[in-house]
C-alpha cells in the first residue's frame, strides 16, 4: 500500500510538471505550440521570413538590411496610428529581421525548411516551426520554471549609488536632488505590457489561476507570466515586459555631521521588476570630501593658523576660519609651535544630537624668519645678553641650577650671532635661541614640557 501511494504521488507529480512545462498528456509535443503568439508575437509569423522582407533565400545581408529598413519606416506604428494592422506587420518585419538579420540564427533557420522539427506540426510556416524548435526546448523551459521558484529574478530590486558632498555640505546638512538609472514602468502602456484594450483568454497551462504546482513547490506559470490570461498582442515599447530602462529622481534630505561611508536608504525607490510586488529600495552611500582648509576627525575639525615668532612670545591676534566664517582669536604668549587651543562647539554636529557639536581645534605653526636685518640682529643679540644676565642673577640667588640652561643660551646666541642671519640654522634657531626666549621672556624658570593640554579660549566674532 506505501508503495502503491509512493507511485501515484509520483505520476500525480509528473503529469503536474507536464503540465507547468507545457506538455499534453500522451503527447511529447508541446501544448503551448498553439498559443505560441501569446506573448505578444503575432498569428502572421508563419509566413515565411523571406517573403516578409521582399527577399529571395540568396539575399545577401546587406539587401536584408536595406529591405527592412524601407518596410520598417512604411509600416512603423507612430506615422500609422489611425491603421491597426500597421502595427502587427511592424511586429512581423521585426521578427523576420532579428532572424535572417543574424548568421547564426539564418543558418539554422535555413535548415528547417528542408527537415521537420520533433517539436512541432508540419502545417504551419517555416517561420512557425523555427519559433517552436527554440522555444520549447525542454531545458530552457526546465531553467526558467525553477529560475522562478527559488526568485532567481534577472532584475535586482536594490540599487546602489554614491553620492559626493563637500565638507561644508556634510557640516550644515543640506538637500540633494538625485537622478539614477533604474527599471520602470513602460509609459506607453502602464507598465501593463499590452494595450489596455487588448483581447485576452483564459491560460490554458494554469487554467487561469496564475500559478503551477511542481511538488514540492509552486511557482508562477511561465506560459502567462503568472497573470492568468494570455494576450493576444503586446506593447511594442517594453515588448510585453511593462518594464524599460528609464530614469528616477530622488529628492533627499541629509542631515548635518554625517560620516563619509554613511548609507541613507529611501524605501520602494529601487528597481520596479511587476505590477504586483513592491519595488526595490534605494541605497545611497556618502562620500564626504577631504577639505583644502579643515582635516575632520569624527565631529572634531582641525585647522592651521600660522604666526610669526614674535606673535608667539609676545602674544597678539590672528584671524582663523570655522565652519560659520572666519573669526579673531587672541594668541596665548609664550605660544609653542605646534601648540593646540580649542573652540568649544565649533565643531561638526555630532550624530543623533540636536544641538551638541564637536570641537574646533587651531595649531599654531610659528614662522622663524630666515633673514634678519642688522636692527634686527641687534635687538635680538640685546636680548639674548639680557636673557643670560637674568638666567645668572637668578643662580646667584640659588633659585634653580642654571649650569645647563646657561650653557644652551649662550649657545643659542653665539649661533644667532655667528648665523648672521642665514637661512642654514633655522631649526637650531627654533630650539635653541627662539626657545629659551619664549620661556624666560613669561617668567618661567626652568624650561618645561609641554603639556598634552589644549588652551581653551573665548573667541571674538568678526
Amino acid at each position: 500500500m506505501r508503495r502503491f501511494n509512493w507511485v501515484l504521488r509520483h505520476v500525480q507529480a509528473r503529469r503536474t510538471f507536464d503540465s507547468a512545462i507545457g506538455l499534453r498528456q500522451g503527447s511529447q509535443k508541446p501544448l503551448f505550440e498553439r498559443y505560441i503568439h501569446a506573448t505578444g508575437i503575432n498569428n502572421s509569423s508563419a509566413r515565411n521570413y523571406y517573403d516578409v522582407l521582399g527577399v529571395s533565400p540568396k539575399a545577401t545581408r546587406e539587401e536584408i538590411k536595406k529591405s527592412f529598413h524601407e518596410l520598417a519606416k512604411k509600416f512603423h506604428p507612430d506615422t500609422n496610428r489611425n491603421n491597426p494592422s500597421a502595427k502587427r506587420k511592424f511586429q512581423e518585419i521585426r521578427e523576420a529581421y532579428e532572424t535572417l538579420g543574424n548568421s547564426e540564427r539564418r543558418e539554422e533557420y535555413d535548415k528547417l525548411q528542408y527537415r521537420n522539427s520533433d517539436y512541432v506540426n508540419n502545417d504551419g510556416g517555416d517561420s512557425e516551426r523555427f519559433r517552436r524548435a527554440y522555444q520549447s526546448n525542454f531545458s530552457d523551459t526546465f531553467h526558467k520554471i525553477f529560475s522562478e521558484i527559488f526568485e532567481n529574478n534577472q532584475i535586482k530590486p536594490d540599487i546602489r549609488v554614491e553620492l559626493s558632498l563637500s565638507l561644508s555640505e556634510a557640516a550644515e546638512g543640506c538637500t540633494k536632488r538625485l537622478s539614477f538609472d533604474a527599471y520602470v514602468f513602460c509609459d506607453s502602456c502602464d507598465g501593463l505590457g499590452h494595450p489596455s484594450d487588448a483581447a485576452m483568454s483564459i491560460c490554458p497551462t494554469c487554467r487561469g489561476v496564475g500559478r503551477v504546482t511542481i511538488p514540492p513547490f509552486t511557482a508562477s506559470c511561465q506560459t502567462c507570466k503568472g497573470t492568468g490570461h494570455i494576450i493576444k498582442e503586446y506593447c511594442m515599447s517594453c515588448r510585453g515586459s511593462g518594464i524599460v530602462e528609464g530614469t528616477k529622481t530622488a529628492e533627499l534630505v541629509i542631515p548635518g555631521g554625517v560620516e563619509s561611508e554613511a548609507t541613507i536608504t529611501i524605501v520602494g525607490a529601487g528597481n520596479v521588476s511587476s505590477r504586483t510586488s513592491q519595488p526595490g529600495n534605494l541605497y545611497i552611500k556618502l562620500k564626504v570630501a577631504n577639505d583644502s582648509t579643515f582635516t575632520r576627525d569624527g565631529s572634531d575639525i582641525y585647522v592651521d593658523a600660522n604666526i610669526s615668532f614674535t606673535q608667539a612670545i609676545l602674544g597678539g591676534k590672528v584671524v582663523v576660519p570655522t565652519l560659520s566664517g572666519k573669526i579673531q582669536l587672541d594668541i596665548p604668549k609664550g605660544t609653542q609651535p605646534d601648540q593646540l587651543l580649542v573652540l568649544r562647539g565649533k565643531g561638526l554636529p555630532k550624530q543623533g544630537f540636536f544641538v551638541d557639536h564637536g570641537d574646533q581645534y587651531v595649531r599654531f605653526r610659528v614662522n622663524f624668519p630666515t633673514e634678519v636685518n642688522e636692527r634686527q640682529r641687534a635687538i635680538l643679540e640685546e636680548f639674548a645678553k639680557e636673557e643670560i644676565n637674568n638666567e645668572l642673577s637668578d643662580s646667584a640667588e640659588g633659585s634653580w641650577n642654571v649650569v645647563g640652561y646657561n650653557r644652551r643660551i649662550s649657545d643659542a646666541y653665539t649661533l644667532l650671532v655667528e648665523s648672521n642671519g642665514s637661512s642654514d640654522h633655522p631649526r637650531l634657531l627654533v630650539n635653541g635661541a627662539a626657545g629659551a626666549i619664549v620661556e624666560q621672556v613669561n617668567g618661567m624658570k626652568p624650561p618645561r614640557e609641554m603639556k598634552d593640554k589644549s588652551i581653551q579660549q573665548k573667541t571674538n566674532e568678526d
